[in-house]
């Protein structure tokens, strides 16, 4: 359902690497290198258009990643023409790989030793390898974004989506010969690209093939034959010269960019896990970027914690929301390694955590999971013994274990990184409740409780349960979420705990401090944050009722020491991400929607609040889904490619509540 099926390889005489599933060469035997260069830079003229190019960033696709030579050979490209012209308004590459057989990481490792002189780009390659599920990984290689999506074509062709119209500057139309593979050389492919190129954007492919040839000439690219690399006598190119209104599909749900000349001018409303990953993702695109956090100090609320669990929600039954946090968890881990690799300090144990069926209705829960066939790298099912021994302590019940979750210190992380973000150019503003925010012309005012005023181009809001009171947010169906986290004493068997442990609630391994923190209540509709004993005893109850097992006796919370925290949440338990609608004025465009689509009518984009955006929902999982959400609403910001396949955009879109009852002609209100 979810595995990707992994690509069988073997080596030839030549030691070019070789596909058992198409008996194809991966790239050519005479050299490889020379060839990606001929066919995919030369054929698509990069570096005479990057001489002239005006845009921020530019976006290359492709089809077939394979041992990721191309991508190897355009990024050092990249860099030379970046070294050559450091005051070309081109900054960032985007390279989209589509890629249905990865290969293993042992494969890439052999192959890649063919070419030293890309042997950095490799070994970070390599570092960051997975096994993957299908849909998009993004990864980064400094100015380099490279987005791999696994899986057919087919299925995540389209999921480029709506968005994607007219953004591709240029296609590497790789893969293995239509003769051996002509699943993927269909017309299909040649609309689908035709959809998202630019006006002007162009295509290269090693092959001359006459169907390949008349189906890109059909699909509308003007297609020239040039000649050959190595053996083969011609390839072709093409760019597509006239521009054609794009028809959307779901325009109701398109994420709109934000409009703005040279650098953005971002302000963040908020100071825990969302704010920070949005700003790190923001200054890595050069924005000038202001906090506006209303404490005296980051990290005071549902970021503040001592430990927090740090893993993909698995236990749901949308399949959307299982892709999304795992895509989420895999980009999380990318950015914590890199954190480390920054030196910034902060608590933390990649340790595992172990999921608990410890009753009937969680025990059919873990059972789906287990028939997804996830990785055993994301997820694997274990007896209780097992279960067992990966924990450290015995339990009497079956369950799951997810080897590269862990914990870490929330608030020693939030704060920690944003002094790091700092040095990089963040402004931060505290004691900064931000009370109005209204729109001028071009910019944005923001209001404090004091009266005083800020101007930004751009707004994002991220500061939780309060982000509902604007009038611009206030129909948003947000609602708070007290929870309280209890901090217990080690004791000689709670040492032996290795690994998160989750049932209905959870226990942390002993920190430095010689204490776990245990809980956490989970009160809706609640902003209070004053200490409660019944919450503490309650904490202390559920592990010892849903685990009965002698050492659960030693959890002690008579002590009272807890952290309260609100955390913003959601009824359909995924974030919200996004352009900040305009509910008036959408309940009026799309009255009529349910018969507008029946119809085939023409539909018009949603009205959104421009340059208004917000990241909210994350609920008890921020601190695995805010790094990837970060990176999608700076990439949204920007105009940039998405990590991310429609469907999931449009599950964390925040006027999905009131489309979903518009598409099927119930009002709302």
């Amino acid at each position: 359902m979810l595995k990707v099926e992994q690509g069988e390889i073997y080596f030839n005489q030549e030691n070019t690497p070789v596909s058992a599933q198409f008996d194809d060469v991966y790239f050519s035997n005479q050299d490889g290198l020379n060839e990606s260069r001929y066919v995919f830079q030369q054929g698509n003229q990069l570096w005479e258009r990057w001489q002239t190019f005006q845009e921020q960033h530019f976006v290359i696709a492709e089809t077939g990643f394979g041992t990721g030579l191309n991508f190897f050979a355009v990024t050092h490209l990249f860099r030379q023409f970046r070294q050559q012209n450091p005051h070309s308004p081109l900054k960032q590459l985007f390279f989209i790989s589509f890629e249905k057989y990865p290969l293993s990481k042992n494969a890439l490792m052999q192959a890649h030793q063919a070419y030293p002189e890309f042997a950095s780009l490799a070994q970070q390659l390599q570092a960051q390898w997975l096994e993957p599920i299908k849909g998009c990984y993004r990864f980064h290689f400094g100015e380099t974004y490279l987005d791999l999506w696994f899986g057919d074509l087919a299925e995540n062709l389209p999921q480029l989506g709506d968005y994607y119209c007219d953004k591709i500057d240029a296609w590497f139309l790789d893969g293995f010969s239509p003769s051996k593979n002509p699943q993927m050389w269909t017309a299909f492919l040649y609309q689908q690209m035709y959809r998202y190129t630019k006006t002007e954007g162009t295509f290269a492919t090693f092959t001359a093939a006459s169907a390949v040839r008349n189906g890109l000439s059909e699909a509308g690219f003007q297609v020239s034959k040039r000649k050959g690399y190595g053996k083969k006598r011609e390839c072709l190119h093409g760019v597509k010269l006239h521009s054609m209104p794009s028809q959307l599909h779901q325009p109701y749900y398109l994420p709109q960019a934000a409009q703005f000349e040279n650098s953005a001018d971002v302000a963040i409303v908020g100071g825990g896990i969302a704010s920070l990953f949005t700003a790190f993702s923001l200054l890595e695109r050069g924005a000038k970027v202001t906090l506006y956090c209303e404490d005296e100090a980051l990290a005071q609320n549902a970021s503040g914690n001592k430990q927090g669990a740090f893993y993909p929600q698995l236990s749901d039954d949308d399949l959307r929301h299982i892709r999304f946090y795992i895509h989420a968890f895999a980009y999380g881990q990318q950015r914590l390694t890199q954190c480390i690799q920054e030196k910034i300090e902060f608590e933390h144990n990649v340790c595992g955590v172990a999921l608990c069926a410890y009753n009937e209705k969680v025990a059919k829960k873990l059972a789906k999971i287990e028939s997804l066939q996830l990785p055993e790298s994301v997820y694997q099912p274990l007896s209780a013994q097992a279960l067992s021994q990966k924990v450290g302590l015995p339990l009497d019940c079956d369950g799951g274990f997810i080897p590269y979750g862990g914990w870490l210190a929330p608030q020693q992380f939030v704060q920690n990184t944003f002094a790091y973000l700092q040095k990089k150019g963040l402004i931060i503003k505290t004691n900064q409740q931000i009370v109005a925010l209204t729109q001028q012309e071009q910019v944005w005012q923001l209001c404090n409780k004091q009266g005083e005023e800020f101007i930004h181009h751009i707004v994002v809001l991220a500061n939780g349960h309060k982000l509902k009171e604007f009038p611009q947010t206030e129909k948003l169906p947000l609602y708070a979420v007290r929870g309280q986290v209890s901090e217990i004493p080690t004791s000689e068997q709670l040492q032996q705990l290795k690994a998160v442990l989750c049932y209905d609630g959870y226990l942390t391994p002993v920190a430095a401090s010689q204490t776990h923190c245990i809980g956490a209540s989970h009160i809706r509709d609640n902003q209070g944050r004053a200490f409660s004993l019944q919450e503490q005893l309650e904490n202390q109850q559920k592990i010892q009722q849903n685990l009965a097992m002698d050492w659960t006796q030693q959890v002690d919370t008579s002590g009272n020491r807890a952290r309260v925290g609100v955390r913003c949440s959601v009824r359909d338990r995924i974030p919200i991400l996004g352009n900040i609608p305009n509910f008036s004025q959408q309940s009026i465009d799309y009255k009529n929607l349910y018969n507008l689509c029946r119809r085939k009518q023409a539909i018009a984009p949603a009205a959104v609040f421009d340059n208004l955006f917000l990241i909210a929902a994350l609920g008890s999982r921020g601190l695995t889904s805010a790094p990837l959400l970060g990176e999608i609403l700076a990439s949204l910001i920007y105009n940039q490619p998405l990590p991310m396949s429609e469907d999931i955009m449009q599950a964390l879109n925040p006027n999905r509540s009131w489309l979903r009852k518009l598409l099927k002609g119930t009002p709302v209100e």
